[in-house]
């Protein structure tokens, strides 16, 4: 059954305005059902659309087609902003259905909160080494030592900036995956069980035929050792009757 896209969207313009206020990074999930002939076009369409983006800044992270027993369905993931989501929503879902919507989100206060005080804490620090090393008393292997302190305190605080330009970039931007599929019964319709047994016969029937042959050759050394074991008990235990026998009759 499609979902309703209005109240959806109505939702979530709703709660726009209350989680960007905090330090939240979302990411939405949306399965659209649509024709077989269009699922490829609709692929394309939303990929070139992506790319070619000026307003939104969206950005490709995953692109996946698949054909399972003529069944297509293809995945397009990517990264954009808030205010574009609707609109690639609606570009995947144009003569289409939304058959489902999962939007989830990732509370980084605490990294962001981490982060800023670690960042301030080596920023500080790299100043008061700065100030250091302007005194003219320093001898050459504390120029040195404050030297590579320095140097180590600044590839700190690029490693941090960065994680902090991360950070907020999940912030400010969201992502978005688009999952397209055929109508369920028009699938289950596409599906042959007996086409497809008859068209993988040969392939199945060669792999069988090969495990065989594998195992008869690795069973052929074992049989080289143990049917001569076999004989040489079997001789064993007719020597073993006979020398009972024999004693016995005495």
């Amino acid at each position: 059954m499609a979902l309703e896209t209005a109240p959806l969207r109505a939702t979530l313009a709703k709660s726009t305005e209350h989680y960007k206020a905090g330090n939240l990074a979302y990411e939405h999930t949306v399965s659209v059902e649509l024709g077989k002939a269009l699922l490829p076009t609709r692929m394309q369409e939303i990929q070139t659309a992506c790319v070619t983006d000026k307003q939104f800044d969206c950005k490709l992270l995953d692109i996946s087609v698949r054909t399972a027993e003529d069944v297509p369905s293809g995945s397009i993931r990517m990264r954009l902003a808030p205010d574009g989501v609707e609109a690639f929503i609606s570009i995947a879902s144009k003569d289409a259905a939304v058959t489902s919507r999962i939007t989830h989100a990732e509370d980084l206060t605490e990294q962001v909160t981490d982060t800023e005080r670690e960042l301030s804490q080596l920023t500080t620090h790299r100043d008061r080494l700065a100030e250091f090393m302007k005194d003219k008393s320093l001898k050459v292997d504390q120029v040195i030592a404050v030297s590579r302190e320095l140097s180590s305190v600044q590839t700190q605080i690029e490693a941090t900036s960065a994680a902090r330009l991360n950070l907020h970039r999940r912030i400010d931007t969201e992502v978005l995956t688009l999952n397209l599929s055929i109508p369920r019964q028009v699938a289950a319709s596409q599906r042959t069980p007996i086409r497809d047994a008859l068209n993988s016969f040969g392939t199945e029937f060669t792999d069988a035929l090969a495990q065989v042959i594998r195992f008869v050759a690795a069973l052929i050394p074992w049989l080289v050792i143990i049917v001569p074991g076999l004989v040489l008990v079997r001789l064993f235990w007719r020597m073993i009757g006979r020398w009972l026998a024999r004693r016995e009759a005495r």
